[in-house]
């Protein structure tokens, strides 16, 4: 490799680089998103252990990032995603280039530069690659990880046989690799068999001997030793603490291998594997379309030619990754942004192959073109129309999922948490169904500081002992009220009353499963207050303070956004539907129509509320219209009529 070709290189990725790091920032959230976002975001914020595994290096880089000076914490936390997606585009782009001018040999700067550019725009505007590069998430850190090891591979492979530089590389991939596995360890074990077998390959190569293997191990052991973070600062008793009971190793670290999943992992049947397979598989070719698709395999055919061991490597990535993901996941759905997130290194490696494509395709095109079309003008007019048929394609995913991932705007979680806390009581406990909730609110109480009085509980963990143990070390309040317990599970509704009846202000998530504490709950904005004896709602002011609300609501008003989103579209039709079971069973049918019908101007064909829609609507005839009626932009998310 020339001189010039490897300044040209580094010129190229800086320009990428600085391209998209403009294009993440300018679309990145501002603010607190949904599911792990929050959780993530608090703990960097206070240095404390986060879900299984930990985390610990992202925790660390993103305590380090919240300090920079400059915008809000969010602003800056999801910074750094932004940051690892447009640096792993560089990287991966820096190494695209020199595998195509240094294997493929273009005739000329443009016909290399061509099939790099267009891969790595493909790859950028994927909703995969793209809600990772714009919200708080280990995600994209987990991907520059998985690059920086691209760009070891590659200095590694180009030494001669004897070169000492090509051995110190691989050093660096061992350290980066036991590094990584302190950012998302399953998914990016996923990668490992591949780069193995390839450093397997360059070692024999270049007789490095037993010594490199070694050292290389006790790097990737260094690496590893990240995790040292866990229980050094259980022991500290952090604010947050997701399974280090006071320091205690045995169940933290049997929490961050997850060996209680292995159980439930053996158990699944290798045809249910293989079909799940398929349908992660789907995904990615929902994300590529089959126009880069079908670049992917010339890819391989070209890539097979000049490239051999690069081109397994990257099948090799894309296939253990895809079935890694098959076995951690129970139920594949596109709009699962963390099943994205895992798919990262497969998108990583297929636009590798969509550029050997777009390349093989370029110069077939040149060859007809230079026997069939001797007119210069014409080849002009040809070559320009297929640069922009090409062109069209990289840019086609990121034309489609723009709505998704721009989250520039996009303050849906924001509002919800804001509003489900801003008004409560001082010092009242909220009983929470689930992390998403929980996780948003987490975020805001410990990041942005709002309501720290509130005490939050998340009644699926509290079967877990470690986090009884935790919540009651931060409420030592609580631990007078015992929580009541039969012989099989804990009675967490019965507790709630406890704390009610001793003059605790208690505010409930009502689900499905709380229809005999109707009796006993009081809306209160998003949630629900727990009196401490029956209410009757009937004739009093709630009812009206409850619509108002819902009137002035930010997140409600957001009818035209919430399609795009696909956490807040849940949540914001889940929430109308489950108010809408509170009052028909509290008699109130016209109320719960109306919000059974807002609900369904977000989802229309939701079958659920449907059902609950023509259970209390007059005619019950008009749900086949209402079907249709709603699907119309002008009536989604309409305010509430007025009774």
């Amino acid at each position: 490799m020339s001189t010039g070709r490897m300044s040209d290189a580094w010129l190229f990725s800086i320009c990428v680089f600085i391209t998209s790091l403009a294009f993440y920032v300018t679309t990145m959230s501002h603010t607190v998103f949904w599911w792990d976002s929050g959780e993530l975001a608090a703990n960097a914020r206070v240095l404390g252990i986060a879900h299984r595994p930990g985390f610990p290096l992202y925790i660390l880089l993103g305590h380090v990032f919240g300090m920079f000076p400059f915008g809000e914490y969010f602003y800056r936390i999801n910074f750094l995603s932004a940051l690892s997606a447009a640096a792993t585009l560089g990287l991966v782009g820096f190494v695209w280039w020199q595998l195509v001018f240094g294997r493929l040999r273009p005739s000329s700067l443009l016909e290399g530069l061509i099939p790099v550019s267009l891969a790595l725009i493909a790859i950028g505007g994927t909703y995969t690659f793209w809600i990772q590069a714009v919200r708080t998430e280990v995600y994209a850190a987990n991907i520059v990880a998985i690059a920086m090891l691209w760009g070891c591979t590659w200095q590694s492979d180009r030494g001669e046989s004897g070169d000492s530089s090509g051995v110190r590389w691989f050093w660096a991939a061992s350290l980066v690799g036991g590094l990584g596995m302190a950012l998302h360890h399953a998914t990016f074990a996923s990668v490992l068999p591949a780069f193995f077998l390839f450093f397997l390959v360059v070692s024999k190569r270049n007789q490095w001997g037993r010594n490199a293997w070694v050292i290389a191990t006790a790097l990737f052991a260094l690496g590893l030793s990240v995790y040292l973070y866990l229980p050094i600062r259980a022991l500290q008793d952090p604010e947050l603490n997701w399974g280090w009971t006071r320091g205690a190793k045995a169940l933290g670290w049997t929490a961050v291998a997850g060996t209680d999943a292995y159980a439930e992992l053996a158990k699944t049947s290798l045809a249910a594997l293989l079909s799940r397979a398929w349908a992660v598989s789907q995904i990615m070719i929902e994300q590529l379309h089959w126009g880069l698709l079908l670049f992917a395999i010339a890819g391989i055919w070209q890539w097979w030619r000049k490239a051999r061991a690069w081109m397994l490597m990257a099948l090799g990535i894309v296939i253990t990754n895809i079935f890694v993901t098959a076995l951690l996941v129970s139920e594949v759905a596109e709009t699962n942004a963390d099943i994205h997130g895992y798919l990262l290194p497969t998108i990583v490696s297929m636009a590798f192959l969509v550029c050997g494509g777009v390349y093989t395709f370029g110069r077939l095109l040149a060859s007809v073109a230079k026997r069939y079309l001797p007119s210069p003008s014409i080849r002009t007019v040809l070559w320009v129309s297929t640069i922009t048929m090409v062109l069209l394609l990289a840019l086609a995913p990121g034309i489609i999922y723009s709505p998704y991932c721009n989250l520039s705007h996009n303050r849906l979680a924001h509002d919800l948490g804001v509003e489900s806390i801003s008004g409560l009581r001082p010092n009242g406990i909220v009983f929470l169904a689930g992390t998403n909730w929980d996780f948003v609110l987490r975020g805001l109480r410990y990041v942005d500081g709002w309501r720290p009085d509130l005490t939050v509980i998340n009644r699926d963990l509290l079967p877990a002992g470690w986090y009884r143990s935790w919540l009651l070390s931060k409420h030592p309040e609580l631990a007078a009220y015992p929580i009541p317990s039969d012989s099989i599970k804990l009675r967490p509704k019965l507790w709630a009353k406890n704390l009610a009846a001793a003059g605790f202000p208690i505010y409930w998530e009502f689900t499905e499963i709380d229809m005999d504490m109707v009796g006993q709950l009081v809306p209160a904005g998003h949630l629900f207050e727990l009196a401490a004896k029956p209410v009757d709602v009937l004739g009093t002011s709630l009812l009206d303070e409850q619509e108002n609300f819902e009137r002035n609501s930010q997140f409600y008003a957001a009818a035209a956004r919430v399609p795009y989103d696909y956490d807040a579209k849940m949540v914001w039709v889940m929430n109308l539907y489950r108010a809408g079971m509170y009052y028909e069973s509290r008699g109130l049918l016209g109320r719960a129509k109306e919000l059974y019908q807002r609900a369904l101007s977000v989802a229309p064909m939701d079958e659920t509320v449907l059902a609950a829609y023509v259970r209390v609507a007059p005619d019950r005839g008009f749900a086949f219209i209402l079907r249709q009626d709603l699907t119309d932009p002008a009536k989604q998310g309409n305010v509430l009529p007025t009774p």
